[in-house]
């Protein structure tokens, strides 16, 4: 089963206004991210962020993954980012209600053809599809099942979404070579199966006790 730390819910986009003194929401995202090889990304990811002077941005750290900070702006970083248990945390102050964090990504092998996300921990409204997605492999390369689904243009991806998710998973191979397994899909099939084996164990044990299942 995934931890909840691997999704966060960032919906719709609105115009750029000086930040207001409401309630935080999470009003919408772009994102792109650039696969540089499979255990190597670049993201651009512009968020906006209404009613609030400061927001915290939480990133997932596997163990022997790199994040590399290159730039922020339209917010001013409020000290060096710092780890916290399996995650990253950067806080900045937004000069203007949508801002970029702009960072790199070096993965482990395990973690290959996955892209964490610095996702802010603001609350959203859960209503809109404006979390824009578009990922980008390298030259000649195919991608196949991605998470989340993406439409295809050569070697750019494109997909429109009601959340913001705390990583993008696209799986690649390039020309002459296989494709890499659906780890994702396999893991989804070992928990289903892990839980219908749990399932027939606890009925078989009700039936020998002679109750009802």
């Amino acid at each position: 089963m995934r931890t909840p730390a691997l999704v966060a819910w960032l919906v719709g986009i609105s115009a750029v206004t000086p930040v207001a003194s409401a309630a935080p929401l999470l009003a919408g995202a772009e994102v792109r991210v650039g696969f540089l090889s499979p255990t190597s990304c670049t993201v651009d990811l512009a968020v906006t962020v209404e009613g609030t002077e400061k927001v915290e941005h939480r990133v997932e750290i596997a163990e022997g993954s790199r994040v590399t900070l290159l730039d922020v702006r339209g917010a001013t970083p409020l000290g060096d980012s710092r780890d916290v248990g399996r995650t990253r945390s950067l806080v900045v102050r937004p000069q203007m209600t949508t801002y970029t964090l702009r960072y790199e990504v070096e993965q482990p092998e395990h973690r290959a053809f996955r892209c964490p996300l610095w996702i802010p921990t603001v609350a959203a409204d859960g209503l809109s599809r404006d979390v824009h997605l578009a990922v980008r492999i390298p030259a000649g390369a195919t991608a196949a099942g991605t998470m989340p689904a993406f439409t295809w243009t050569g070697e750019e991806g494109t997909s429109t979404i009601g959340h913001l998710p705390a990583f993008v998973r696209v799986p690649f191979g390039m020309p002459g070579t296989p494709m890499p397994m659906n780890v994702a899909g396999v893991m989804d099939i070992v928990s289903i199966a892990t839980l219908l084996a749990a399932t027939a164990a606890w009925a078989r044990r009700r039936l020998s006790r002679g109750l009802a299942p």
